[in-house]
């Protein structure tokens, strides 16, 4: 039976890169390890395959005589341990089994924080309440009960790791993998803390102060160093994150550093001008409002919007400007409107079958207003 080509075993074109080809490699050799794939039969197969084409393909001598000849040209596949450099790379993304006792850095922690539009203009010193793992206080760390000591791990003399020699059809492997009975850690504890029962962390929900800046902006992080989970064996502690959300203002509406509001004025007020009074986010101001004002239109008060997170700046406030119509008329207010559309020449043609035609239906209607 003919073998496939090299090429396509590890699904690269012939004009592919050294690093294209060890990339390819790599792939492989993570999905069709036999300690991956312990209950398909065929993969030790396809494992060897991939590691014999890796062997040809990665050196260019090897490869130049391949791409000329084919298997005939080939070198004679590897008879030494196929493992060799996928074994490391398996150690390298699935950790191997080897057991470091090293330090160990905490997790990082994000909490949420929802502010107001108030706190972002004066900014505000608050807690959030994180849940996170930190040292036993009763063990400090050591996970014996306070007294005793952990003794060393008899089976792998304090290691954390055993090496095991295994024979398989592709030749003996020899492996290093974590201690089982103390998993890793080198120590045997006789007597656990009763706090952490062994695992030397613990966890608690804290209230942590943060302090948020003015002119913050929405979905901003906040970085609190070593204010996640703690370390171990010297390991730093975590970070803590603070993802801060702004709430909704029934007033005001942000636009960067700006902000924007709405008030609604009557129609005298906006043809005839006016000066009303208006909430900012920062007490109460009185407005201008000239003559003439186009309803719908606004008009910018500079310096009372948000102060800017870098420089303090603080942006405007647009007051964006609505009408605002009466839900009633009176008659005299009806018979006056009615007199200003004359006026501004404009007929409405719902009251002009009201008008009178004739002569004499207008001095009936003037005798009648006692004109």
């Amino acid at each position: 039976m003919s073998k496939p080509d090299y090429y396509e075993v590890l699904g690269v074109g012939r004009n592919a890169s050294q690093d294209e080809i060890k990339a390819a490699f790599r792939r492989l050799a993570r999905q069709y390890h036999p300690d991956v794939n312990k209950d398909d039969p065929q993969a030790e197969e396809r494992f060897k395959l991939i590691n014999e084409a890796y062997q040809v393909l990665s050196d260019p001598e090897s490869r130049a005589v391949y791409d000329r000849f084919g298997h005939a040209g080939a070198p004679s596949a590897p008879t030494a341990d196929p493992f060799g450099v996928a074994e490391n790379l398996f150690q390298m993304f699935f950790g191997g089994g080897v057991a470091t006792r090293g330090p160990i850095d905490g997790a990082d922690r994000r909490a949420d924080l929802t502010i107001t539009l108030e706190q972002v203009l004066h900014g505000a010193t608050l807690t959030v309440e994180v849940e996170r793992l930190r040292l036993c206080a009763r063990c400090k760390g050591v996970g014996a009960e306070p007294g005793t000591t952990p003794e060393r791990c008899p089976n792998c003399a304090g290691s954390g790791r055993v090496r095991f020699t295994q024979t398989t059809i592709l030749g003996t492997v020899t492996r290093v993998v974590p201690c089982e009975r103390c998993h890793g850690e080198g120590e045997i504890l006789r007597t656990p803390c009763r706090e952490c029962r062994g695992e030397k962390l613990v966890r608690r929900r804290d209230a942590i102060t943060v302090q948020i800046p003015p002119g913050i902006e929405d979905e901003t992080a906040i970085l609190l160093r070593g204010e996640g989970d703690s370390g171990l064996r010297g390991g730093r502690d975590g970070d803590l994150y603070v993802v801060v959300h702004i709430a909704p203002h029934p007033r005001f509406r942000r636009r960067g550093d700006d902000l924007a509001t709405q008030i609604n004025l009557t129609y005298p007020q906006l043809a005839l001008g006016d000066e009303v009074e208006i909430e900012t986010l920062d007490g109460k101001i009185t407005l201008e409002i000239p003559e003439l004002t186009e309803p719908y239109s606004e008009l910018i008060i500079p310096g009372r919007g948000l102060p800017n997170a870098r420089t303090g700046k603080r942006g405007d406030l647009y007051v964006r400007i609505g009408l605002k119509m009466p839900k009633k008329l009176t008659d005299a207010q009806r018979n006056l409107l009615r007199q200003y559309a004359e006026l501004s020449g404009v007929r409405l043609k719902k009251y002009a079958s009201a008008e009178p035609t004739s002569f004499f239906e207008k001095v009936k209607r003037s005798v009648r207003r006692g004109d």
